[in-house]
């Protein structure tokens, strides 16, 4: 015992073991949501910050959209974030309550406008882009980043650079037609008595009480300017930079490839096979592996985004794949869960812009990673993913947006224009716009063969249960029920879902993909493919012709994935690839998996491929003929039907169809009814057979609408083979 009272005491002394997360070399620019200090006040840095790593523990934290170098320090990071910590609320920090900045700004315009004047002109005060200025991009060279934006008309580029205590930050302006006057620090006191200290080439450096300011004297032609700021000592400037040169392509700095050897599944009595490629789990700079957004480069090579910011293109799709080749090709992106490969430059979707990679020496990585659009605007929620991005055959791209949802899961924080969104943004990147509001946590997006467009979405506030999202593009925009994400939508109609699905076949749900011409996959071409990343599940969605609204019902693909099931897209050799990982609520087997699903051409798909809704009940036609005495046998089906409150509270219980409880779905309102399960069960009267032994037609006692429908069958093919199954629908009234 005394032993153990020692080794209890001495425990705490021990050094904490090191987390990937502090491991992982994210590389000299890191963009994300920042916390930081200012004046020993814990505070948000920047919404849409980047982090610049100087060497030597120092850091800078520029906001790009007001353009202002918010926060110079020495120190470590106060690590926090979803994609890091798991923790749902706190941000990466960076500084101390208790350590001295090297300099700092207070929160507002870096740069003042036209008039002279700082004021925050935005229509949402502290969110987004400022009046008079955008930031346009980054260059990387080597390690030396050099930020690109532009104000009152003129071109900015900047870059950071440290040694021995000093801080220089150096400009190259292009023309100005009138002076620029930018903030350089605030302080407590008097910048006199502050203590820091700077010296400058080419500007005006104004001291206007705690305020430190920098004028930039208009010219028609190119200025370079230099600013360096010391504490404690004198400040000494970096030599100019060439910004020609940092702006060129230079060295790279993931230099070094992973090789892994694929895993190609041997299955050939099952209608799909599903191979493995292998991750660069183990590489050079502990780069966590969580991919989130891909598309294919070629037949042999895709480009894969991860949820922690990274890009890396995997080469040998198209051989044995006994030598697949990783190249990271960029790094400290910002939640980049969407990915799109157009004409061969690859468009990574982060929550803060969707970014435009371009390699500018040939390397083999990313030396400019250009704005395509970054109008969205978002909050330091925790929850605000942006999921996925896709493009129409005009070339506009889509993604969808979740809601801020609070740290629980519960209710909302305030809501902001573009929260809770399906956002279209044309190819040119200038024109931004929302086709679909009301959304919670939509997961994915998906865009049909005809314009068609698609989410997932979660049970939550106002989402009783996960549901498949549908509006034709002549019916944009639309709004998808979450009423606090209603936006400019404040007459439109609830656009009621594909189908509902309850949370035992999706409490998750993902993108959609169409099966194209090329595919060879046992279905037809057209056909909606719905993901489910909580429930790792493919399901066939099939169209139900009614009473002329859209409807579908769905069957799960006997497909097995080794972890989520997030994005999807099919090869040009017709085979699905799948991609995932676990995050958050899912079954998934593994942190993370890409994956090839191939149809072995002489096994049936037995999932039923037709499903209509008649007058007395339902129609499942099925791709092989059945036995026809199980059809006859009524205990070969289960049948059951319920439906949901649509409210305020999060989710929804299940309530019965056939005897309506008024008082339960008033209740349902007010407080939370998860418990609430009252399913009906249904009678079937008759199961009729088709003359070609295909289509199965079932008369339901009582068939009326209900949101949920489950069919479940236990039959035979003439062969004896068992098709055993359930099928969910949603049953809209008219």
């Amino acid at each position: 015992m005394r032993f153990i009272v020692i080794f209890a005491l001495l425990a705490p002394l021990a050094q904490a073991e090191e987390k990937w997360y502090e491991k992982m070399q994210i590389g000299p620019a890191w963009m994300s949501t920042f916390g930081d200090y200012f004046q020993g006040q814990k505070r948000v840095g920047a919404i849409k910050g980047i982090s610049l790593d100087l060497g030597d523990n120092t850091r800078a934290l520029f906001d790009t959209e007001t353009l202002r170098l918010t926060t110079v320090y020495r120190g470590d990071i106060r690590w926090g974030g979803t994609p890091w910590t798991s923790e749902h609320g706190p941000l990466v920090t960076l500084g101390s309550k208790d350590g001295s900045p090297l300099l700092s700004t207070a929160t507002g315009y870096g740069w003042a406008d036209a008039d002279g004047s700082f004021e925050d002109k935005r229509a949402i005060k502290g969110f987004g882009d400022m009046t008079h200025g955008k930031f346009t991009g980054h260059y990387r060279h080597g390690k030396t980043i050099t930020l690109e934006y532009g104000v009152n008309g003129t071109e900015v580029l900047e870059t950071l650079a440290q040694k021995d205590g000093s801080v220089t930050r150096s400009f190259r302006f292009g023309p100005r037609k009138e002076d620029l006057t930018f903030v350089l620090a605030d302080e407590k006191g008097s910048i006199s008595e502050s203590g820091i200290q700077y010296a400058a080439q080419g500007v005006e450096v104004i001291a206007e009480g705690s305020r430190l300011l920098a004028k930039v004297p208009k010219g028609e032609g190119e200025l370079l300017a230099s600013i360096a700021f010391a504490r404690g000592s004198k400040p000494v400037l970096a030599e100019k930079p060439d910004f020609k040169a940092l702006t060129s392509g230079g060295p790279g700095i993931w230099t070094e490839t992973v090789t892994t050897a694929g895993e190609i599944s041997g299955d050939t009595k099952k209608p799909y096979a599903t191979d493995a490629i292998t991750l660069p789990v183990n590489n050079p700079w502990g780069a966590n592996i969580r991919f989130g957004g891909f598309d294919f480069i070629d037949a042999n090579s895709a480009a894969v985004s991860s949820w922690n910011g990274d890009v890396w293109v995997v080469s040998g799709l198209e051989g044995d794949w006994k030598k697949l080749e990783w190249r990271r090709i960029a790094s400290g992106l910002f939640e980049t869960l969407g990915l799109k490969v157009v004409k061969g430059e690859i468009y990574v979707n982060g929550r803060d812009q969707i970014t435009k990679l371009i390699d500018l020496n040939g390397d083999g990585e990313t030396d400019y990673f250009k704005v395509f659009n970054r109008d969205v605007i978002i909050s330091p929620n925790f929850h605000e993913f942006a999921f996925d991005l896709q493009t129409d055959k005009e070339g506009n791209f889509y993604f969808s947006k979740g809601s801020p949802v609070k740290g629980r899961g519960r209710g909302f924080d305030p809501i902001l224009p573009h929260h809770g969104i399906v956002a279209k943004i044309s190819p040119d990147g200038k024109k931004f716009e929302v086709v679909a509001t009301g959304l919670r946590a939509p997961g994915g997006v998906g865009v049909g063969p005809n314009g068609e467009i698609t989410t997932g979405e979660n049970e939550g506030t106002w989402q009783p249960c996960c549901k498949i999202n549908f509006v034709k593009a002549k019916d944009t925009p639309a709004f998808f029920g979450t009423e606090p994400a209603r936006h400019s939508l404040t007459d439109a109609p609830f656009t009621a879902p594909l189908v509902y699905l309850p949370m035992d076949v999706d409490n998750s749900g993902a993108s959609q993909v169409w099966v194209p011409e090329n595919a060879k996959f046992g279905l037809k071409t057209g056909e909606m493919l719905h993901l489910s990343y909580g429930k790792s599940s493919i399901y066939r969605v099939l169209p139900v012709a009614g009473n002329g609204k859209p409807q579908a019902a769905v069957a799960k693909l006997p497909i097995q994935l080794l972890s989520s099931a997030m994005r999807a897209r099919f090869h040009p050799d017709g085979s699905l690839y799948v991609i995932g990982f676990r995050g958050w609520q899912s079954n998934a087997v593994s942190e993370a998996a890409f994956q090839r699903v191939r149809h072995l051409p002489d096994e049936v798909t037995t999932v039923p491929e037709k499903f209509a809704i008649t007058a007395k009940g339902v129609a499942l036609t099925f791709p092989v003929e059945l036995d026809a005495e199980l059809v006859g046998d009524m205990t070969s089906y289960s049948v059951q039907r319920w439906d949901y409150v649509r409210g305020p509270q999060y989710g929804s219980g299940e309530f019965s169809v056939d005897n309506v409880d008024t008082a339960a779905r008033e209740q349902a309102l007010a407080a939370e009814s998860q418990k609430h399960r009252k399913r009906d069960n249904v009678k079937v009267e008759s199961a009729k057979l088709s003359a070609d032994g295909k289509t199965l037609e079932l008369v339901l006692e009582g068939m009326k609408p209900s949101m949920s429908l489950k069919i479940g069958y236990d039959l035979e093919d003439e062969d004896g083979e068992f098709l055993n199954g359930e099928i969910h629908t949603s049953v809209h009234g008219n």
